[in-house]
């Protein structure tokens, strides 16, 4: 299974009770709402269905070991991977005449 490198910074050094979103990838031949109940036993509140049958949850740093755990998944990740919207939020210097 893929973990992000994001989320593996996370497993790494979890901050207890800190919230983080994730996106559960689930398999092609997974049933998806065994994959959210079981999320849900390991600590996680299921936010949305997403398309693909992947599902978004809501948990805390210190349970991502748990969801890594799951069977059905092909892949985590951040569930905040495009809040980049806007110039102002990108870290890099953009040259505006181009």
């Amino acid at each position: 299974m893929y973990v992000s490198r994001a989320v593996e910074s996370l497993r790494a050094d979890p901050i207890d009770g800190e919230p983080v979103d994730l996106v559960l990838e689930t398999a092609d031949d997974a049933d998806p709402e065994r994959v959210a109940t079981a999320a849900e036993a390991a600590g996680a509140t299921v936010e949305r269905h997403l398309q693909f049958d992947d599902l978004l949850v809501s948990t805390t740093q210190d349970e991502i070991d748990a969801l890594c755990d799951l069977a059905g998944l092909t892949a985590i990740q951040t569930g905040n991977v495009n809040a980049i919207t806007t110039a102002d939020d990108v870290e890099e210097d953009l040259d505006s005449d181009d």
